[in-house]
């Protein structure tokens, strides 16, 4: 009796470990999450490259530093974006993302704005 408690904890452990890891947002979920939190339009697959209208005017921002960490069962993001011709437009994100859900931990924007 005791050795099938073990196994069904063994069990439940794998399945969720197993949920988790394939739940775990990818870089073209991260586009997409900028997407819908940031007035950007994304002009790659994994958002190095956006786009965003101030003014009657189309500002493109680049991805200059930063990168993906796919980690275990939570995937860490850090970019930082500027505009090349001007540098008031200004994003710098760190963000981690869990089963799907990807949060800011620290931001700094400039000439920007969240939907």
């Amino acid at each position: 009796m005791r050795k099938r408690k073990w196994l069904l904890l063994l069990m439940v452990v794998v399945i969720a470990a197993v949920i988790a890891l394939v739940n775990k947002p990818n870089e073209a979920d991260f586009a997409s999450w900028m997407e819908d939190t940031y007035e950007v339009q994304c002009l790659d697959d994994v958002c190095d490259v956006f786009q965003i209208e101030t003014d009657n005017e189309q500002i493109i921002m680049q991805s200059v530093q930063g990168g993906y960490s796919p980690g275990i069962f939570v995937a860490r993001m850090h970019k930082t974006y500027r505009n090349q011709d001007d540098p008031s437009y200004h994003l710098e994100l760190k963000a981690s993302g869990f089963l799907e859900n990807i949060r800011i931990e620290k931001e700094t924007m400039r000439g920007m704005h969240k939907r």
